[in-house]
């Protein structure tokens, strides 16, 4: 009986040992054992309507296909297999997250993609479209663009000579921890400082962004390269309206602050008219790209990647006023916090008037009136 135990005994302890060997051979298999990958079909514009595609994209199919003709030799992949993900996908990916504010997830989910590698390609894809600034955003440097856009502001509202209108906005970020306080303003938000100069047609023929909230907007146009080469003369007899935290300049001009002749408030009226597709341009701007805009909250990228989307942003606005392409999205808006906020910073750095400047809004508000009442006179006659 004895022996029969310790048969017994030693038969479990070998079926022991044998599974313990088993389970150690097997065990580093599984650890290393791939998943299998699930690749998520690609998104692409067929099957989808035109309404749909400027809701989803803000560019139409035609602009769009342009688009990707455009970047497509920058994004080319090196190696194509067959997961590569196609520049078409890459591409619609980011336009989705501009318009819709979500760069991460969402873009992810509707480009068919993981998030990795939707942050991988996205700056790829911005500095593809930065690359076409040249193309899309030129400040009219021609003897006959100059003269169009003096005669496309002159229909405004009668100001003449007028180039551009200039004004700044800001677009929210989580700013760096080091420099947190160039970016924060008295609400304890933070921002870029972003300068902007549109013709009448409401599209960017200027951008600056590169500032902090921190940074007064005087002091972007006083070291920007458009404000040397009205210096140089380059503009001729060119120039700018803004609002009065710019000071007025042979080549920029502001309102009057006190009112005391007839003149002076025509010409006040019509520098007002002139002035507001700035912040009508910007509204479009923000309502049209939500990444843009103060209800999307602020972007979590860095400062540089910032000013990239911003600028990215401006070209796509500069296609679609080409192109006619409507803005399907509710009326622009200017929250009331941020108008103020702006009002505060432009009058902390308002410059002192130049008396060549203020010779020339002279200049211009003793011939406004003759136009002023003949302009009113013939409407009446009509």
């Amino acid at each position: 009986m004895e022996v029969i135990l310790i048969q017994r005994e030693r038969r479990r302890r070998a079926q022991q040992q044998q599974q313990q060997l088993q389970q150690h051979q097997q065990g580093p298999q599984r650890q290393h054992r791939r998943q299998e990958r699930i690749f998520h079909p690609r998104t692409t514009l067929q099957g989808l309507r035109e309404h749909d595609i400027i809701q989803r994209y803000r560019l139409n199919w035609q602009a769009i296909q342009q688009l990707l003709r455009n970047i497509e030799q920058q994004l080319a992949p090196t190696l194509v297999t067959p997961h590569t993900i196609p520049t078409e996908t890459k591409l619609l990916a980011v336009l989705h997250a501009l318009a819709s504010g979500s760069f991460q997830t969402t873009g992810a989910l509707v480009g068919g993609i993981s998030q990795p590698s939707f942050s991988a390609f996205l700056p790829k894809v911005l500095d593809a479209i930065i690359g076409l600034t040249p193309h899309h955003i030129c400040f009219p440097n021609t003897l006959q663009k100059q003269q169009e856009t003096k005669q496309g502001f002159y229909a405004i509202s009668g100001f003449p000579h007028v180039l551009g209108a200039i004004d700044c906005t800001h677009v929210r970020l989580v700013p760096p921890a080091a420099t947190e306080h160039l970016y924060r303003n008295r609400k304890h938000t933070h921002s870029i400082n972003v300068q902007a100069i549109v013709d009448h047609q409401g599209m960017f023929t200027n951008i600056v962004a590169k500032y902090p909230r921190s940074v007064h907007d005087s002091y972007i146009f006083r070291h920007c390269t458009i404000n040397q080469h009205f210096q140089d003369g380059r503009y001729g007899n060119g120039l700018l309206v803004a609002d009065q935290g710019y000071g007025i300049q042979p080549w920029i001009m502001t309102p009057f602050g006190n009112l005391s002749t007839a003149s002076e408030r025509a010409y006040n009226d019509a520098h007002k008219g002139t002035c507001s597709i700035v912040e009508r341009t910007f509204g479009i701007l923000k309502s049209r790209f939500r990444c843009l805009n103060i209800t999307g909250g602020s972007l979590l990228y860095s400062p540089e990647m910032v000013c990239k989307i911003i600028l990215t942003c401006s070209i796509l606005h500069n296609i679609c006023i080409k192109r006619n392409i409507p803005l399907l999205e509710p009326d622009p808006y200017m929250p009331e916090d941020e108008e103020e906020e702006d009002a505060a910073l432009q009058h902390e750095g308002e410059q002192p008037n130049t008396a060549a400047g203020v010779r020339r809004r002279q200049h211009i508000v003793n011939n406004f009136l003759k136009y002023y009442h003949h302009h009113h006179l013939m409407n009446y006659c009509k």
